[in-house]
């Protein structure tokens, strides 16, 4: 694992005197819903608490979903989304680093036609993308929305592989009764990069295949989800930064693309974190237990002095 974490630490930036505010990574966070105000915030706040600068979060104003985010941190942008107008969100797409679609999204014909609609314009400018939760849904139904986009990461859990594997194996004419392989999925849909969530987590792109196995915790408080989300987000905004202004020789051979090396990095910080949070409260371990311990992984994981 540490060889993996070492590809990735010059993408850290590093915190310097004369860094303006959204240099170390702008975010946004397209989600929330009647049933799920937690996600999109669990999501926006781990992105802050790992460094990144500014965390955006559009948020449908029906059932005071924007104003419920709003109360719980003064520290995230939160846009009220009025009838899921995509219009509200799109033009603000040009100012961000990543966009992550999917925590608390919920399953509304009006949700998903907004983040549809979103996802479009994302993709249209390049902007690099995590989808999560619900999105994973939305994509299950309509899979040429991300076929072909190797700037977006997907993060399944067990029954959102299996629905992906699913439409998957429908596209391709495939009627056994078997799970696709996550590489095998990736490699389908264009060598998009695929965060296959389990006992371990695995990562590919369809080309190469990374599996993350450090303890976490058996503990399966709602969240987690969330917290990689961000984490993933903000790992991938840090490395596509890294290389639009550092790039060289040396970047062009790189054993791994970016969207594995950031997706393993945050596996690997969230896995610590739980693992942390665990050994401390035990049974009672809740997603804000995990958020506080990220800061503690960090430095574990990634020691060197980085404020140089």
């Amino acid at each position: 694992m540490t060889h993996i974490l070492d590809l990735f630490k010059p993408m850290i930036p590093n915190l310097l005197a004369n860094l303006h505010k959204g240099q170390a990574g702008r975010v946004a966070v397209l989600g929330g819903s009647k049933e799920y105000t937690g996600a999109p915030y669990f999501a926006g706040i781990s992105s802050l608490r790992i460094g990144g600068d500014i965390c955006h979060i559009f948020a449908p104003t029906e059932y005071g979903t924007a104003t419920a985010l709003k109360t719980l941190s003064p520290e995230l942008i939160v846009h009220p989304i009025e009838k899921s107008d995509p219009s509200d969100i799109i033009p603000w797409l040009l100012s961000l680093h990543v966009l992550i679609v999917g925590p608390g999204l919920g399953r509304s014909s009006s949700a998903w036609g907004c983040a549809s609609e979103v996802i479009k314009a994302a993709r249209n400018i390049n902007l690099p993308m995590v989808l999560d939760g619900d999105a994973l849904r939305l994509v299950c139904d309509n899979l040429d929305i991300i076929k072909g986009y190797d700037k977006v990461i997907l993060t399944p859990n067990f029954g959102e592989y299996k629905s992906l594997s699913d439409s998957v194996k429908k596209m391709i004419g495939d009627e056994s009764n078997s799970l696709l392989k996550p590489e095998q999925i990736a490699l389908e849909l264009g060598n998009i990069t695929i965060v296959q969530k389990g006992k371990e987590d695995i990562i590919t792109d369809g080309q190469q295949v990374l599996s993350v196995d450090e303890e976490g915790m058996p503990r399966r408080c709602g969240g987690q989800g969330d917290i990689l989300a961000g984490a993933i987000g903000t790992m991938y905004a840090w490395s596509n930064l890294y290389y639009k202004y550092n790039f060289s020789e040396d970047a062009k051979e790189c054993q791994y693309p970016i969207a594995m090396l950031s997706s393993y990095a945050a596996c690997a910080l969230v896995r610590r974190s739980s693992y942390l949070a665990y050994q401390k409260t035990k049974r009672s371990t809740i997603t804000h237990d995990v958020i506080n311990h990220l800061s503690q992984s960090f430095e574990q994981l990634f020691p060197e002095d980085v404020s140089k």
